[in-house]
């Protein structure tokens, strides 16, 4: 028998090495998980134009058919800055009164104002000699004005009695 030839032999092992896989070969190499990238940081809060707007709130408060009583809030504040108004008296025909607004406006790229809005109005009002009706409106709203244009944004009905209230406000940017 004739003993094969070194070249004979390396054909052989590179051909059986081709055609007859190895198991490091067979199998695959792990797939890698694709690495995941953190969300990107939340951009800030833009800063609002330097301008101011005017907030004028007119709380019309009626009770039966007598005369309305009237109270005006009027604050400036800075687009997208937050205002904050606390306002607590007395008086004699009507008692103790309490109005507290918060409000942070912004200035739409259409030109409007989007106002979010917090109101506690609180009128007692005096019978013979003590209270003897007290009302409370707490209301958290958010509406877009159009800039110098008064809009009603809410009337209420006291539950307890024929008593009306009404909210309005005006936004207008000073310049």
């Amino acid at each position: 028998m004739q003993r094969p030839s070194a070249l004979t032999v390396a054909l052989f092992t590179i051909a059986l090495s081709v055609t007859i896989p190895t198991p490091a070969l067979a199998q695959e190499a792990p797939k890698q998980k694709p690495t995941e990238q953190p969300p990107p940081p939340r951009a800030p809060e833009p800063m609002g134009q330097s301008v101011n707007i005017r907030l004028d709130l007119t709380i019309t408060d009626q009770t039966g058919s007598g005369e309305p009583i009237r109270k005006v809030v009027t604050m400036v504040v800075a687009d997208r800055g937050n205002g904050s108004i606390r306002s607590t008296g007395s008086v004699r025909t009507q008692g103790r009164v309490q109005i507290n607004m918060d409000a942070h406006p912004q200035i739409l790229p259409s030109g409007g104002i989007r106002l979010s809005l917090g109101l506690e109005y609180n009128p007692r009002t005096l019978g013979n000699d003590s209270p003897t009706e007290w009302s409370s409106l707490n209301e958290q709203i958010q509406t877009v004005l159009e800039a110098g244009k008064p809009l009603v944004i809410s009337q209420a009905a006291d539950p307890a009695s024929d008593r009306k209230i009404m909210v309005e406000v005006k936004a207008t940017v000073m310049k």
